[in-house]
């Protein structure tokens, strides 16, 4: 594993970066124990068809994330840590009123707080990177090794809860809301013992449309807000999607399928990202992002092997789809990062975090391709996406220096 020298002097600053990786870890455990399963539950436990359940995806989503936004702007302004704490308490909200939901209604509430938090989450803890490491190096190390520990938490989490699934005494819904309440109070403990201070103490006194203008103004953070929308379009097909498939193929035992294709995914990323990225150590980050899409695209032509009911070959378009990954993410964290003015670096990862919406939208196309039985047009309307999001990309123009509002 490559070494990581950590470039802050204050011990404050060493304790809220190694808490947030440990945090970020339990956080993502907790999140995929029960998300991954969730299209699953509104089927059989309420009985909804694919579209709709594709509505509910994009709606909670969609408006976590818009949401998200306004919480990304805050943070700048108020503190990362305290808004971070405030994000973690509301996943826990979410999962524990998810527990107890008995109607469509109450559990699409609870959706929707989960999404919020997990948005706010993801864009806090990125943009607290650039707040705390000076070196643009450490940073971009730091980025990936983030990511590394994104996918460990990712391939524990199905497996736990498929476990949890299995054994009716235990609450998958509890038990993550549990994991979501440790992270915050481990984060508030860190909060109030040490002073935290970050690399950049200049507040920002924009307001938010001011300061969305002044992000969107800048044409390569647009394109490359086009470009993710469109890559997490296609890359989350292994989701909601190919699950509501298998699922109306009755695949053969479809909770074994689906923890394996999860497990693939991160299992792929833990154990290839560092000797891919060797291999790759020459490209710089636009060649690994046109490299990884490339790669994420083939996948969606693999994965038309649904239909033959065989599960190796379901494992190895995930496998594909997953090389894919992890050339391509870190790389645009990267480049956020690069893009971002040095306040408005939460407000520029809240806004990048708008791409997931690729992830509610997809779902929701998808699903009325599976509804009308076009599983191969699907796959083939992804790819055909794919090789749009490369076009877009190269017309990204290279940036060299930070800059600050």
């Amino acid at each position: 594993m490559t070494k990581i020298n950590i470039s802050v002097s204050q011990t404050g600053q060493n304790a809220v970066l190694h808490t947030m990786l440990a945090g970020t870890f339990l956080s993502r455990a907790g999140y995929f124990m029960t998300w991954p399963y969730l299209s699953v539950v509104l089927y059989r436990q309420f009985g909804l068809s694919a579209s709709l359940i594709g509505v509910i995806f994009f709606m909670t989503s969609a408006s976590g994330l818009l949401i998200g936004v306004f919480g990304s702007y805050y943070s700048d302004r108020l503190g990362r840590e305290r808004a971070l704490v405030a994000s973690l308490l509301l996943s826990v909200v979410g999962f524990a009123m998810m527990a107890y939901s008995n109607h469509p209604v109450e559990f699409v509430i609870a959706m929707t707080f989960i999404a919020t938090g997990r948005a706010c989450t993801e864009s806090f803890s990125k943009a607290m990177i650039g707040d705390h490491v000076k070196d643009i190096s450490q940073r971009e190390r730091f980025q990936y090794i983030r990511y590394y520990i994104v996918n460990i938490g990712t391939a524990l989490g199905p497996l736990a809860g498929t476990f949890a699934l299995a054994t009716p005494k235990v609450n998958i819904f509890i038990f993550s809301s549990v994991i979501y309440l440790v992270y915050a109070i481990m984060l508030m403990g860190i909060i109030g013992t040490f002073q935290v201070e970050r690399n950049n103490e200049r507040k920002l006194t924009l307001g938010i449309i001011s300061s969305l203008h002044i992000v969107f103004s800048q044409k390569s953070f647009s394109k490359l807000l086009m470009c993710y929308f469109l890559v997490m379009f296609i890359y989350v097909s292994f989701d909601s999607p190919l699950i509501q498939l298998l699922t109306r193929l009755h695949f053969p035992d479809l909770t074994l399928t689906i923890s394996t294709i999860f497990m693939t995914n991160a299992v792929t990323v833990i154990v290839c990202q560092y000797p891919v990225l060797l291999i790759l150590r020459k490209f710089n980050a636009k060649g690994k992002i046109i490299l990884g899409i490339l790669f994420i695209s083939t996948a969606q032509l693999c994965f038309m092997m649904a239909y033959f009911d065989i599960l190796a070959l379901i494992v190895i378009a995930t496998f594909i789809l997953s090389i894919g990954e992890l050339i391509t993410m870190p790389a645009f964290s990267v480049e956020v990062d690069r893009l971002a003015p040095e306040n408005l670096r939460g407000t520029s990862f809240g806004l990048i975090n708008l791409t997931s919406l690729g992830t509610s939208l997809c779902p929701l196309f998808c699903g009325f391709f599976i509804d009308a039985e076009w599983g191969y047009a699907m796959f083939l309307f992804l790819f055909f996406t794919g090789l749009i999001s490369i076009f877009l990309y190269c017309s990204v123009a290279e940036r060299t220096s930070d800059r600050q509002i």
